[in-house]
């Protein structure tokens, strides 16, 4: 199974976290940040820091609800998948022509062999067989026990 492109994207921010934790941690950069905010308190950058936290923050909880939508998603179009393939599974099926004896009713199949049709259907399809006497057939042959 092929890597989601998600676990590569989430290896990359933890590594761009160990950076920054680091380069943080040798460089005082927070404290470089507030003398720097300090120095241009004209220019609102502690709002900035602030605006940029939610963002932040915002963007997060945007991915993850996203994230979420587009797993749905591939659930339901593997299902739709499995459903169209079924159907067109029984679509081949149904489509074909079925050469029938016109005497005996046989159908010949692929390798030109002779089947009863009972026989036929059911290696085919996922039909089943129930054998009873029409109306018609049973004044036929037990018209003596057949009222009429």
């Amino acid at each position: 199974m092929k890597k989601s492109s998600a676990f590569f994207d989430f290896c990359i921010i933890i590594l761009g976290v160990i950076t920054i934790f680091l380069l943080s941690r040798e460089h005082d950069l927070l404290e470089a940040i507030v003398r720097f905010s300090h120095q241009y308190e004209h220019w609102e950058l502690d709002e900035v820091i602030t605006l940029s936290i939610f963002l932040t923050v915002a963007l997060a909880v945007y991915s993850i609800r996203r994230w979420r939508e587009i797993v749905r998603a591939k659930q339901v179009v593997e299902e739709l998948n499995v459903d169209l393939q079924t159907t067109l599974a029984e679509i081949k099926v149904l489509k074909e022509i079925l050469p029938i004896c016109a005497n005996c009713k046989k159908i010949r199949d692929d390798q030109g062999y002779w089947q009863q049709v009972e026989s036929y259907i059911s290696e085919h399809t996922n039909a089943s067989f129930t054998h009873g006497i029409c109306p018609d057939c049973m004044k036929t042959l037990y018209s003596e026990y057949y009222p009429s």
